[in-house]
């Protein structure tokens, strides 16, 4: 189809006010102007003009076809006519500048959907309440995993309503279909009714559940997921790490697992106090939350469970007290801030900078609306001569305006939704609270309210001109041009010198986190990852170690026949499983030779391939062999950094004795450090002791071989192999080393990418800026430029002067944006783990790039002022 046939198509839209003949003469107008534009872009010009004002043309001709004001009653008739014939004013306004019009909505709309997007993570994340009953009363207990005699003591406390534990570990489910390993909680009595759970089938537990503990509950995911949404789940058995349990409820989709107590599960069981180790004072196992009584504050609280940890700091002096003789706190968080966790910093440098860059946006809406003050000055000037207020004139502005500021907030709100998909896509795994994330009517409102307002506090800046000349002659002042020009340069360079500012804050930090990020991905983690993968297996239901010993080692065998498998071992854990600050699983303080304060040692069973599979150098000494391992041995193999503390040097450590938990080892090698926890992480204490000499049976442990190359069908194959030693062992995930590298490294590669969005997206909009400001400056100066060069100056000292005006204006803008820039990249420190911003090099290359920019932008007025033409310039004056 043509654009005429679609322009007159288009016109069909038009009320039935308009005549045929109207349509006819509009179309052909719009024919004519399309023949006569006979290159491409004097054709877009056509179709970027007359589309543009069509839609604002639609919409006045259908006010003035519905007449409103006989629609409304005869008392409220004048006071509607009136802000209707305002609102048709303003449509015909916006509709004779469409240029300003769509640039001020995609400014606007590009600004809001940015803040509007990071607000909507922060609001849900940081600020908006938790979905549970008195959620502002809950609080977490931190300082890590506590026993159960400490949650009786806290459930005790006078200043708790009730109090709730969780446990999670991963199980083996059995006895539907295939074998499968899912998530298990084990929580107490009160922990569905503290969190407001219901059921979508059956029941939730009951107090006889926590007695047999036979029940297991099903969340609602799992439900779907694993048996199919199934509704004769219930009642039936399964079997969980090979013990029986019946279904008896499945939970509703809307309970929402608290994640800073575990999170998510698929499996809800009962715990139950006959179990020997829920009761040791030693096996801290639970997350615990405490509902406080009405009225009572976090401060009041606090005190009883000072208390509490002096009682479990006498009964365990070793364990929980300090070094200075205090006791161990057991610090009360607020469940909101608990949630939040990590991710609260960095969202609030996010929200940060995306506010920066809607100032940016601001910046140039505020340019535009100068500019278009300025050329209305005289249109203003004649109505406050003709007797109109500057209340009608404001009534006026503020109209326009509001249609600018909400048309720009729909765009925004558009583009906020298909951010919050790339957002939900994109962000790392541990931001809280992500599955639910949507636009809602908080978000819309917010960005209604921030479009609309902004569009607002600019567009009445010519009333404000009119204010401030209140007692001046109207019309003379809008004859006059010298002062008022001035004036309203200055205002445009001040807003410019401000928006270059801003950029250079977030091009600076956008540099400093690349570069961050580029340093983490450079850092030596101390170990091969190319070419590993690992199965994380769940092993519960096997009693005795010797028997753990005997089937781990039948998979680690069956691996090894798979083709192209060089070598396979396990651990416990293996590196980078556990990422950013957290750790697993056994952390003490291991006595040498009678000294054991301050070292908390990272505690890894291994086995003995361990070393040479993920290619750990080893300094002094050796591996231990398989053989002596089973023969009952215990040895013991140091990190570097625990020998040098412990004993001097690796070398020394060699031979010597070293005591934790209930067994005695013997130091035979010493390996160099390595950041199993992750590339941001320090280097600790570490020990590796060999896994089949444990005195319990671990409920998991974790595989990894070694292939001569990447090749297609390997997970299956290696699962396979798992299988056919033990058919009834889930294996839920086959991963890469470089899968979890990746992960380990996510957060700072989100953070890089998304300044660098925000960075280059304040670029565009500074040079835009700048560019549009110049260029109108040399508009303004056309007249002088054409008399200067009949005077006989050169064009070239003309393009000279407009650069230079350039250049100073970015000048300036980096010399106030090098403070921020600094000031942003030291609050910057403490939220980044592993990045330290402030470089000078990337500083001076965001400097670079900015004024690379800002002279580019200079070029196009340069060139403009060069070419002006005395002739036509003092023949069109």
């Amino acid at each position: 189809m043509t654009s005429p046939r679609l322009f007159r198509r288009t016109l069909g839209a038009l009320p039935p006010s308009i005549s045929e003949r109207e349509r006819d003469e509009i179309a052909d107008t719009f024919a004519v102007l399309w023949r006569d534009a006979r290159s491409p872009a004097r054709r877009f010009r056509v179709l970027l003009t007359s589309f543009g004002r069509l839609p604002v043309l639609i919409v006045v001709e259908w006010i003035d076809h519905l007449s409103l004001r006989r629609i409304l009653p005869r008392r409220e008739g004048d006071r509607m006519q009136g802000w209707g014939s305002v609102a048709r004013h303003a449509l015909r306004s916006l509709a004779r500048t469409p240029s300003f019009t769509w640039s001020v909505v995609l400014l606007l709309g590009l600004g809001v959907g940015a803040v509007t997007t990071i607000f909507s993570v922060v609001d849900h994340v940081v600020l908006r309440p938790l979905p549970y009953p008195a959620a502002d009363r809950l609080v977490t207990v931190g300082n890590g995993a506590h026993s159960g005699p400490t949650f009786e003591r806290l459930s005790a406390m006078g200043m708790a309503e009730s109090a709730a534990a969780v446990t999670t570990e991963e199980v083996n489910l059995t006895g539907w279909e295939q074998p499968v390993r899912l998530r298990e909680a084990r929580v107490t009595q009160g922990f569905f009714a503290m969190f407001g759970a219901r059921p979508a089938l059956g029941r939730l537990l009951v107090p006889a559940d926590f007695e047999f503990d036979e029940a297991v509950l099903v969340s609602h995911a799992a439900w779907r997921r694993v048996f199919g949404a199934d509704s004769s789940v219930l009642g039936r058995t399964v079997r969980i790490d090979h013990r029986p349990r019946v279904v008896v409820g499945v939970l509703d989709p809307s309970f929402v697992a608290p994640e800073a107590l575990e999170g998510e599960a698929d499996l809800w069981r009962p715990v139950n106090w006959s179990e020997e180790e829920f009761n040791d004072e030693n096996y801290h196992i639970f997350s615990l939350a405490v509902r406080l009584k009405e009225g009572v504050s976090l401060a009041q609280a606090q005190s009883e469970a000072d208390a509490v940890a002096a009682q479990r700091a006498a009964l365990l002096p070793d364990r929980f007290t300090g070094p200075d003789g205090a006791p161990a706190a057991l610090r009360l968080v607020p469940l909101q801030e608990a949630t939040a966790g990590d991710a609260r910093p960095g969202l609030l440098l996010m929200l940060a900078a995306v506010t920066v860059l809607l100032l940016v946006a601001c910046v140039n809406v505020a340019l535009l609306f100068v500019a278009r003050g300025i050329e209305r000055a005289r249109e203003m000037s004649v109505r406050r001569a003709l007797g109109a207020g500057a209340a009608r004139i404001a009534q006026q502005l503020a109209t326009e305006s509001v249609f600018v500021g909400l048309a720009g907030a729909t765009l925004g709100a558009a583009l906020t939704v298909v951010a919050l998909r790339a957002f939900r896509a994109l962000a790392p795994g541990s931001l809280p609270r992500m599955e639910s994330l949507a636009v809602d009517t908080r978000v819309l409102a917010f960005a209604v309210a921030v479009g609309t307002l902004t569009a607002l506090a600019f567009g009445l800046l010519p009333v404000l001109r009119l204010t401030l000349t209140t007692r001046e002659n109207p019309l003379r002042m809008a004859a006059r041009g010298s002062t008022s020009t001035r004036r309203a340069h200055s205002a445009r360079h001040v807003l410019v010198v401000a928006e270059i500012a801003l950029s250079l804050v977030l091009a600076a930090q956008a540099g400093w986190l690349i570069q961050g990020f580029a340093e983490l991905h450079g850092v030596d983690l101390g170990f091969r990852t190319e070419n590993i993968w690992t199965l994380p297996l769940t092993t519960d239901g096997i009693e005795q170690p010797a028997e753990f010993a005997r089937r781990a080692e039948a998979i680690r065998a069956s691996l090894e026949t798979v083709p192209g498998v060089r070598a396979a071992s396990f651990g416990l854990t293996v590196p980078l499983q556990y990422t950013g600050g957290n750790h697993c699983c056994w952390r003490t303080r291991p006595d040498f030779r009678g000294d054991s304060e301050g070292r908390t040692t990272d505690m890894h069973p291994v086995d003995a391939g361990y070393f040479e599979l993920f290619g750990l150098r080893m300094l002094a000494g050796r591996a231990w062999t398989r053989t002596e391992a089973a023969a009952g041995i215990e040895p013991v193999i140091l990190s570097d950094h625990l020998a040098r503390s412990a004993f001097g040097s690796a070398q020394a450590a060699i031979g010597q004795v070293m005591t934790a938990g209930s067994g005695t080892y013997t130091i035979v090698g010493v390996v160099a450090d390595n950041r199993h926890y992750g590339p941001n992480q320090e280097y600790g204490f570490a020990a590796y002791i060999p896994m089949t000499t444990l005195d319990f049976a671990p409920g998991n442990l974790t595989m990894a071989v070694r292939v001569d190359r990447e090749q297609t069908g390997l997970p299956l194959a290696l699962a396979r192999a798992v299988w056919r030693v033990e058919p009834e062992l889930a294996v839920p995930t086959v991963r890469s080393m470089g899968d979890w590298a990746a992960g380990a490294r996510a957060s700072e590669r989100f953070l890089s990418a998304l300044f660098s969005v925000f960075g280059a997206v304040a670029l565009a909009l500074m040079a835009g800026g700048l560019a549009g400001t110049l260029l109108y400056n040399v508009r303004l100066r056309n007249r002088e430029f054409a008399i200067r060069v009949a005077l006989g100056e050169t064009r070239a000292s003309i393009e000279g002067s407009v650069l230079r005006r350039g250049f100073v204006l970015a000048l300036g803008g980096i010399a106030l944006g090098g403070v921020g820039a600094w000031m942003a990249g030291r609050a910057m420190d403490s939220i980044v783990a592993g990045i330290e911003p402030r470089g000078a090099g990337v500083f001076a290359v965001s400097v670079a790039v900015l004024m690379g920019v800002a002279l580019l932008s200079s070029w196009a007025p340069a060139r403009r002022a060069g070419q002006a033409n005395p002739m036509a310039t003092l023949r069109t004056e």
